[in-house]
């Protein structure tokens, strides 16, 4: 009644149930909410696939920066639709190849879309960076 394809594809989706199922009740992963680090660094890297961003969200440090890299067929441009008072919007237009970096000065939110694909979004939030420890006085 069922192919080896149909039985595949009810095994995987069991298993992402059974994964979100633990993540909601807390039995391990990444928490499950957001797929920004848990940390934040100063570099980060973006995929732009065919459509959509991996991962939507992530994380940095003031000063640090974001490498997008186009690994789809279809074009995709990056346009940030708001940024913190007195940052840049600089994006990049249509490309379907290729790798493009931004530095991030100010700490916030920044929120950018492909302008091609509708629904196609992501963000990068940055952090000011913790000041360092005074070292002890011996």
């Amino acid at each position: 009644m069922f192919g080896r394809g149909s039985i595949a594809v009810a095994a995987s989706f069991a298993a992402l149930l059974a994964l979100t199922a633990g993540q909601a009740i807390g039995l391990g992963g990444s928490g499950g909410a957001t797929t920004a680090q848990e940390v934040p660094v100063k570099k980060a890297r973006v995929i732009v696939e065919d459509n959509y961003f991996e991962p939507r969200s992530t994380e940095i440090l003031d000063e640090g920066q974001v490498t997008w890299t186009w690994r789809g067929e279809n074009k995709h441009s990056i346009r940030f639709t708001k940024v913190p008072s007195g940052a840049g919007r600089k994006g990049v237009g249509l490309r379907a190849e290729g790798k493009w970096k931004r530095k991030f000065h100010r700490p916030g939110v920044y929120r950018y879309v492909c302008t091609q694909w509708s629904g196609m979004r992501g963000s990068v939030t940055v952090r000011k960076a913790p000041k360092p420890k005074p070292e002890p006085q011996t």
